[in-house]
């Protein structure tokens, strides 16, 4: 999970600073059309713990159904350089079948031109979704992987093409990919499976039609426009304390926001969020053996103990009904925290377990919070409505660990639209 969050917030910022400096330079195609692709991938996935069951390459098929955005009717897709958009199915051996078994995945995927200004041949696609294993952990009869350790885990795809072969009905392409899974701290332990991944692709495509060239009109975009804009949400989050304590609790997260959306797309914003772990304040009621030990004096206050106020910075791309967020945040106050880093970075040495260190590494993971998710909103952001509503699956984490997974619900009030004409 670690190495996944990492390598998509270095993604999400790159891309979104990239695509908005060449968006407004980039010649439109004139077709939109429909496409099926089969994907054939070989990868090798890296060890994730220690006697971490040996395999084979990782060997996939993939199956994606997409569309192209090149007629320019809704704002996003200018500002993001005409993307394609669309879903992957996949069925993946992991190279161990009685270790690690097999996986389903369904993951939707947003598709780049590469500094398409110099080349048309590169494309990067990224992808976030759901993986199901049909092996997973199990302390008796699997105790060698703990990767996965819940059937249903977190999935993120990413790949970077190269064009071979374009012609108008098919295309052919070469890939390098990662694919990493993780189930968001849902259980313990949860190391993740992280593999690199090259691939051959093949692209039939259908219903292509042309678009006319009064449609794809650069005039239309040449108003920036700002919008400012105020939020509320409410989260149930699912994790556990520990490998110790393997019930899972709740999360109930609550947050208010405020900032603006550029050109109907680039959302930014600012905030503060209240959580409160079910789990901290259960293991302080029962008198865990830490807070008997240690901390005693949360008995006292079990609920403030056991709440997580911070501050928050977020960006957002606005996809219509979609959006993609990430969050960075600033936990002011996480007193539980202590006892959860011990727990879980408590390590045997000559021939005893030792608490976790309350080092410096602990203070820099307390102090920083990342989100990372996808919302459904349920009226197209392009329309600029001034009222919205929107769901989300989010993973929360300390400095990119896993902290919990969560299902939110919000609502977003818009001021009018301002245009500014460049």
């Amino acid at each position: 999970m670690y190495i996944f969050l990492l390598r998509f917030n270095l993604i999400f910022l790159l891309f979104s600073i990239v695509f908005n400096s060449y968006g407004q330079d980039y010649k439109n195609s004139k077709s939109d059309y429909h496409y099926l692709a089969l994907e054939y991938s070989l990868g090798k996935t890296s060890t994730a713990n220690v006697n971490f069951p040996e395999a084979k390459l990782q060997q996939g098929l993939l199956f994606s159904l997409g569309k192209t955005h090149n007629s320019g009717t809704e704002e996003w897709a200018k500002q993001l350089n005409y993307p394609q958009t669309g879903w992957t199915l996949s069925y993946v051996d992991m190279g161990n079948t009685k270790q690690l078994g097999q996986a389903i995945t369904a993951v939707p995927f947003i598709d780049f031109k590469v500094f398409p200004k110099w080349t048309s041949r590169m494309n990067l696609k990224i992808g976030m979704g759901v993986s199901y294993f049909n092996i997973i952990y199990d302390e008796n009869s699997n105790p060698n992987n703990k990767a996965i350790t819940t059937h249903f885990t977190w999935a993120f795809r990413t790949n970077l093409y190269y064009n071979v072969w374009d012609k108008e009905t098919h295309a052919i392409k070469l890939g390098l990919g990662y694919f990493h899974n993780s189930n968001g701290h849902m259980r313990l332990p949860n190391n993740g499976l992280n593999t690199f991944l090259v691939s051959a692709y093949s692209e039939l495509k259908f219903n292509k039609n042309v678009i006319n060239d009064t449609i794809i009109n650069n005039d239309t975009f040449s108003s920036r426009t700002s919008q400012r804009y105020y939020c509320t949400r409410l989260g149930l989050g699912k994790k556990v304390l520990s490998k110790y304590n393997t019930d899972k609790k709740d999360v109930y997260a609550f947050s208010a926001a405020t900032g603006k959306i550029i050109n109907k797309t680039f959302k930014y914003g600012y905030g503060l969020y209240y959580r409160f772990y079910e789990d901290y304040y259960d293991y302080i009621q029962e008198d865990g053996k830490l807070v008997n030990e240690l901390y005693p004096e949360f008995k006292e206050k079990p609920v403030v103990y056991a709440s997580n106020i911070g501050l928050f910075a977020n960006g957002e791309l606005l996809l219509s009904h979609v959006g993609i967020e990430f969050e960075l945040g600033i936990n002011l106050y996480k007193p539980a925290y202590k006892f959860d880093w011990q727990i879980n970075e408590e390590k045997y040495v000559n021939n005893q377990y030792e608490l976790g260190e309350l080092n410096w590494y602990y203070k820099v993971k307390k102090s920083i919070a990342t989100r990372l998710g996808a919302k459904l909103y349920l009226i197209n952001t392009n329309k600029a409505p001034l009222h919205n509503l929107f769901l989300g699956a989010f993973i929360n984490a300390n400095l990119g660990q896993a902290d919990f997974s969560e299902l939110t619900l919000g609502y977003v009030y818009c001021l009018p639209l301002k245009k500014k004409t460049s």
